[in-house]
């Protein structure tokens, strides 16, 4: 059973790797939701609730040196603690939310487009990122699988 930690790192090793020109203006925190069997991943500002449980751990230090005090909350579904998910599934899934904030939905940077998915942007940026394969991949594996995991099969 995969734990937030691993979101966590999942998270920050694919900014360093492949959105290091996008600065982080404000706390973002990962974290399981519920068994979401069709919105795999959400990206969203935190409400009041959330950002004092998010203040109350670790991250309060985190918090106090960002340049915006709003903090972005990427919500990935909880079928993907199942270890039978391969690992490039998740990436793909939070590289997704990523390109949101990115783009300036659910974050504190400017807005580049008035619709998140607008004219295929997502794909655009990936590919630009050098992870659309690996987004293939894990739509091809998802059709594949996505079935068993849901049904408890897998």
């Amino acid at each position: 059973m995969r734990k937030e930690e691993f979101l966590e790192n999942l998270l920050y090793e694919l900014w360093e790797s492949h959105f290091c020109d996008i600065p982080r203006r404000n706390l973002v925190l990962i974290k399981y939701g519920k068994y979401s069997r069709r919105q795999l991943g959400s990206i969203k500002l935190a409400t009041e609730e959330t950002r004092i449980k998010g203040l109350l751990n670790k991250r309060r230090e985190d918090y106090e040196v960002q340049d915006d005090k709003s903090i972005t909350v990427i919500t990935i579904t909880r079928y993907f603690q199942n270890e039978n998910v391969p690992e490039f599934v998740v990436r793909a899934t939070v590289a997704h939310e990523l390109c949101h904030y990115a783009h300036g939905f659910s974050s504190p940077l400017q807005k580049r487009f008035k619709n998140p998915h607008q004219g295929k942007i997502i794909d655009k940026e990936l590919e630009e990122r050098g992870l659309l394969e690996e987004q293939k991949r894990a739509d091809l594996w998802l059709k594949e699988n996505w079935i068993e995991i849901i049904s408890g099969k897998k």
